[in-house]
Formats: C-alpha cells, sequence, structure tokens
C-alpha cells in the first residue's frame, strides 16, 4: 500500500517546512491529487490520519483537492479529458496526446498558527 509512505512524505515535508519556517501549530493541510495518480483516496487519507494522530501534527484539517485529467493533442490541438495515462484523441485518433493534468500529488499549502 504506497499510500501509507506518501503519507510518511506529507508529515515529513510539513515537519521540514515547519523547521524551515520557524515552528508553529499545524491547523490545515491541503494537498493535490490527480485523478490519474494511481492515490486510492480513501486509503490515502485513512493513511494520512493515522500517521497524524501519531505525530506532532494531531488535530490537523485535512483537506483534498482532486484534479481531473486534461490532455491536449499534439496533431489537431484537441483538449480533452483522457480516462486512462495513454490515451488517444477523441477527435483524431492520435496518440501524439500530451497530459496537462491529472497526474500531480503536492502537498499545497499549510495553515499554521504561530506564537508571533
Amino acid at each position: 500500500m504506497h499510500e501509507l509512505s506518501l503519507a510518511c512524505s506529507v508529515v515529513e515535508l510539513v515537519e521540514k517546512e515547519l523547521a524551515l519556517h520557524g515552528g508553529g501549530s499545524v491547523r490545515c493541510i491541503e494537498i493535490t491529487i490527480g485523478d490519474l495518480s494511481g492515490v486510492d483516496n480513501d486509503a490515502f487519507l485513512f493513511s494520512l490520519n493515522m500517521v497524524l494522530e501519531r505525530s506532532a501534527f494531531a488535530g490537523a484539517r485535512v483537506m483534498v483537492d482532486r484534479v481531473k485529467p486534461l490532455a491536449v493533442c499534439g496533431v489537431c490541438g484537441e483538449s480533452f479529458s483522457p480516462v486512462s495515462l495513454y490515451a488517444s484523441c477523441p477527435k483524431c485518433g492520435s496518440y501524439k496526446t500530451r497530459l496537462v493534468s491529472g497526474q500531480e500529488f503536492r502537498l499545497t499549502s499549510l495553515i499554521v498558527e504561530t506564537d508571533k
């Protein structure tokens, strides 16, 4: 289950960001996940909440923004929503397509409360 390792990586990133910016209490963690990233939303949220509860960030709210996939055909320029990473263009049938969004996985933002 790679969602658990992703959850551990998110907590490590949060720790690094807090150390970099002088600490504080994490109130909210926002994560962006593309629908074609291969990350199961329920398994990831379960894993992240489990890891957070065993960390210094217990009680932090988690927000996940899912991103629908968008691809562009390199032959005809058609924009479309692919159902897989290797989808052909629905207009011309070409496989010369480029995924513009939908495969991302990123820590988008943190809301941190400080004593300052």
